[in-house]
């Protein structure tokens, strides 16, 4: 039966069941310790994601080929969606649904050895893996280079952050040629010369944010994944990444709230249910509002990735949808700290981890400052000229300026 306050189809509602029959359990053995994680920045361990292998989680929306089940956008979303709802470690959905976009982008090499070796492991949950790419440059800076040798090629440089970098086994990392032009190679963490550091970031703290730094790394040519126009290669993930790093914290500003209601409705103020108040009400319906208004932006962008409309290296409405989903979420948290007060403060701590969590969103997979101007210049250069309007009308009275 579809849900009627949460505008779900019968088939999303249907979609909601099979998901919590397959991987609840996991969903609920995650939580078991997830606050205690989150406090003390310890990564989400390892054997989570095996078992999401095993379960078949991990490779749904890759080829069945590679024992996925090639799950469209739409779904996918949904699916990650419904993690962020019932999951409370934001680290599991972050790197799962990044292991998902770059096994993806591997497969799509087309290499035997490269999919054998690295993408059916991924599927399988038995292969950590992470993308190195953002340095404290721009992309035509990096300082991050690959330079050939007599005996093969050497990696140096430094990569000043990347998700789920602790739980990885191998590192995807681009770099600058000596005839600058950008790459994409493969590194294991047991490389010598590769160092991992942790980072202590303000939010997504289980999702093993590390530091890259890499001293003459040797690799062989066959790790080299992308040997030209690794730049492009990059912002394909990272266009993807807009989508998938917003489909967990839409689910989880639902179960926000879920929280809040339970939380207002065994509240009593002045004799009456805090629930009750008009006020309250009014902030409840603002918080429903923008649930909605949020889920609707992803889907619609999902649907355009799924019917292969969406540009691959920058669309607009997926980062439309990520920049609007973004202030979304963050809306509901305000309007839930206003309702909770101190209980916002001193009660679950799930709610200090959504602030944490949601303040990341201003700058993951582009910055809203990055993306509303990208997203202006777009505005600007495609909207055509409306012939008859009355500014075009008022400019042929006036006649050229002198």
């Amino acid at each position: 039966m579809a849900d009627l306050l949460w505008s779900q189809t019968v088939s999303e509602a249907k979609a909601a069941l099979e998901f919590d029959a397959r991987w609840g359990r996991l969903m609920t053995d995650i939580n078991v310790d997830a606050a205690a994680r989150e406090a003390g920045a310890i990564p989400i361990p390892r054997r989570f994601f095996t078992r999401a292998g095993l379960l078949g989680l991990q490779a749904l929306p890759l080829p069945p080929s590679v024992g996925g089940e090639a799950l469209d956008p739409v779904s996918w979303s949904l699916a990650l969606e419904r993690i962020g709802y019932l999951c409370q470690d934001s680290g599991f959905p972050l790197v799962l649904g990044f292991r998902a976009i770059i096994a993806q982008a591997l497969f799509e090499t087309g290499r035997p050895d490269v999919i054998e070796r690295y993408v059916k492991p991924v599927a399988r949950g038995t292969l950590g893996i992470a993308m190195a790419y953002s340095e404290d440059a721009d992309a035509f800076s990096f300082r991050t280079t690959l330079r050939r040798t007599a005996a093969g090629y050497l990696l140096a440089g430094h990569k000043d952050f990347m998700t789920g970098g602790l739980q990885a086994d191998v590192i995807l990392t681009y770099a600058r040629t000596e005839d600058d032009d950008m790459v994409a190679c493969l590194v294991h963490k047991d490389d010598p010369g590769v160092h991992v550091t942790p980072l202590a970031p303000v939010g997504t703290r289980t999702s093993g944010p590390a530091a890259l730094d890499l001293h003459d790394v040797p690799l062989p040519e066959e790790r080299i994944v992308a040997s030209v126009d690794g730049l492009s290669h990059a912002q394909r993930l990272l266009n993807a990444r807009r989508l998938t790093v917003s489909c967990a914290p839409v689910g989880r500003a639902r179960a926000l709230v879920e929280l809040c209601v339970a939380r207002l409705n065994t509240t009593v103020r002045h004799g009456q249910k805090l629930g009750e108040f008009p006020n309250v009400q009014g902030a409840l319906g603002r918080m429903y509002i923008s649930v909605e208004a949020a889920r609707a932006m992803l889907y619609r962008a999902a649907q355009r990735v799924a019917d292969g409309e969406a540009d691959p290296l920058f669309d607009s409405l997926v980062s439309a949808a990520k920049n609007f989903i973004a202030e979304q979420v963050r809306s509901v948290l305000d309007e839930t700290t206003r309702v909770l007060g101190g209980y916002f403060y001193y009660g679950d701590p799930y709610f200090g981890t959504c602030m944490r969590d949601f303040a990341g969103l201003v700058a993951v997979a582009g910055t809203q400052d990055i993306l509303e101007v990208n997203l202006g210049s777009l505005v600007r250069t495609h909207t055509p000229p409306r012939v008859g309007s009355q500014h075009d009308n008022e400019s042929k009275k006036e006649g050229p300026l002198p």
